[in-house]
């Protein structure tokens, strides 16, 4: 079979793995898909080998709590009927400790390094020590072997079993079926019976049919893919499951083969692909916390029996419940006519208060502009002022002098006091009285700029206070207008609500004549799916419970084919590899 169809089903079948939760990889099945002896003929740096006990302990480079990995695949090439003719197991012990030396257990021979030029030692009882010098090992070997569950193709054509050689060329209605068979078990105490546990491989098996050779295809247990030129069909068993759950197959019928059939014009069969892995029932992967769930389901039988009588009772409340609501139905249209009513009259007084927002933002405006300009010639008209007062003071100063007063220099802040006292020192001749006068013109221009400042200060108030009270008609304008645009919503959604009154009543009457129903539903199904559940079920499930733990428990202590150290933890899968059927082989 050609290499790129050999990858197309490789990845088919891994993806199908990971989808179906079995988990794991399958290290190196591309590299395995060229021919039925390209698992052997990968190129491999071989290491120098001995028969000599090891010498050295291994040394660990990395934490003592960690453990090493061994990733194993058994590849199984055999022949179109399934007979197995060679074995050839890839690992990868996976160097997690970073250790310098490996010890580990395998019963391969003619072992070699496929990647890298790490060498390694053999030993007596399976004791094998690699030089890792903290690397990743990835070896391969081959070993004659039980396999713990065998593959057996058979052929029928038109009804009659037939072999493969036979059958290459021919035409006619053809059936492939694979059959599998669990070998590995362990005898476990089930209430106080020894019973066989099997380990519980998931086998997914791929074909790729010519659709100028196949059509009218069908499988049993699986899934077709048609990309327009092949048929990519895939199936899944799970041989040994139903013995060691010990369920009835009336009750749960678990597939332990998978048939194709299809018409065929001049047979032929490119190369199958069958996958095996046991990850699905153990414990490390996710989801199995699903099946631990079922240890209350035992408990939940009650709780569904005391569910469905409230369901139904529910059901009868939610009839009664709807024909009062029927009964009612014209007070509710009442009340949305009402409703109605006030949500025109809310739109128009919404629609109102956003116009007076506007003419209140408008004049806001207008005078913080105002009283903004009149601000900016505050400090024009205090300077102004003070400048006149300078002058004053010092044309009074001029006028003192002439008359021969002797005083101090008159300021804006001692005039008062310094005229006071001329004034009391002249009494009341001619020169006492330009003086009391003088005093008295420069006490009311002094009040004058005063009163400016207080003018001035409350023009810059008023105009802050101006500038908050636009800010805040231009907030109410932006909320009346909100107000404005809901209100208008609420408006047409009541009046579509209103039009749509009459569809309501018949809305309720559909819903009333469909609780009843339901009612009646819930009854047939109570008797004729809950209780037969209940009765199937009650005081059954703790022995299944006991199966599915000692499934896992099984499950998880398979973890090598060909041999782990009791320091490792391990996982392994196999894939097997049939021969293909080619037409014109005996024709």
């Amino acid at each position: 079979m050609k290499k790129p169809v050999m990858k197309a089903l490789s990845i088919t079948l891994c993806a199908a793995l990971a989808l179906g939760g079995l988990g794991g990889t399958v290290y190196a099945l591309g590299a395995a898909g060229g021919n039925a002896q390209a698992a052997d003929a990968a190129p491999a740096d071989s290491g120098a080998r001995s028969t000599a006990a090891p010498t050295a302990a291994p040394v660990s480079g990395g934490s003592g709590a960690e453990k090493n990995v061994k990733d194993e695949t058994v590849y199984v090439l055999a022949s179109s009927s399934g007979a197995v003719q060679k074995i050839i197991v890839s690992d990868w012990v996976q160097n997690a400790r970073g250790d310098a030396l490996i010890s580990e257990t395998t019963s391969l021979t003619g072992i070699e390094n496929v990647k890298g030029n790490e060498t390694y030692t053999l030993g007596g009882d399976n004791a094998c020590v690699w030089d890792a010098r903290g690397n990743d090992v990835y070896y391969q070997g081959e070993i004659d072997k039980e396999l713990p569950v065998s593959v057996a193709v058979s052929y029928t054509l038109d009804g009659a079993a037939i072999s493969p050689e036979e059958l290459a060329g021919k035409s006619g209605r053809v059936t492939i079926r694979f059959d599998y068979t669990n070998h590995q078990y362990e005898l476990v105490d089930i209430g106080g019976r020894q019973e066989k546990i099997y380990v519980p491989f998931a086998m997914l098996t791929g074909v790729m049919l010519d659709n100028d050779v196949f059509t009218n295809v069908s499988v049993s247990n699986g899934k077709i893919v048609n990309d327009g030129d092949r048929t990519i069909v895939a199936g899944l068993a799970l041989p040994g499951l139903q013995d060691s759950l010990g369920l009835d197959r009336d009750t749960l019928d678990l597939p332990e083969y998978v048939e194709i059939t299809a018409d065929a014009e001049g047979f032929e069969l490119e190369t199958t692909i069958t996958l095996a892995a046991n990850g699905l029932f153990s414990g490390g992967l996710e989801g199995n916390e699903k099946l631990d769930e079922l240890d209350d389901l035992d408990g939940k039988l009650d709780e569904l029996t005391d569910a469905m009588d409230q369901l139904m009772d529910g059901s009868s409340r939610l009839y009664d419940g709807l024909c009062t609501l029927l009964d009612s139905s014209q007070e509710l249209v009442s009340g949305i006519d009402k409703l109605a009513a006030g949500a025109a009259q809310l739109k128009q007084g919404a629609d109102s208060l956003s116009a007076g927002a506007s003419q209140l933002q408008g004049g806001a405006a207008s005078l913080n502009e105002g009283l903004t300009a009149l601000a900016e010639k505050n400090d024009t008209l205090n300077g102004g002022a003070a400048q006149v007062f300078q002058s004053l003071l010092a044309s009074a100063n001029a006028q003192l002098q002439a008359a021969g007063v002797q005083a101090p220099e008159l300021t804006v802040d001692n005039y008062a006091q310094v005229l006071e006292g001329v004034i009391a020192s002249a009494g009341d001749s001619p020169a006492g009285q330009q003086v009391a006068a003088l005093k008295a013109s420069l006490d009311s221009y002094n009040g004058f700029c005063a009163g400016l400042r207080q003018y001035t200060a409350g023009v810059a108030q008023a105009q802050a206070g101006a500038g908050e009270l636009n800010t805040g008609a231009a907030t109410l304008k932006n909320g009346a207008d909100s107000l404005s645009a809901g209100a208008g919503r609420l408006y047409d959604g009541i009046l579509t609500m209103k039009n749509g009154a009459p569809a309501l009543i018949d809305g309720v009457t559909q819903l009333r004549d469909g609780a009843m129903e339901l009612s009646d539903g819930l009854k047939r199904f109570n008797e004729e799916g809950v209780q037969k559940l209940v009765d199937a079920f009650d005081g059954g499930l703790d022995g299944l419970m006991d199966r599915v733990d000692a499934v896992k428990a099984v499950s998880e202590r398979y973890n090598s084919f060909s041999g782990i150290s009791g320091n490792m933890d391990g996982q392994v899968k196999f894939v097997w590899r049939t021969q293909a059927v080619e037409a014109g082989e005996n024709n």
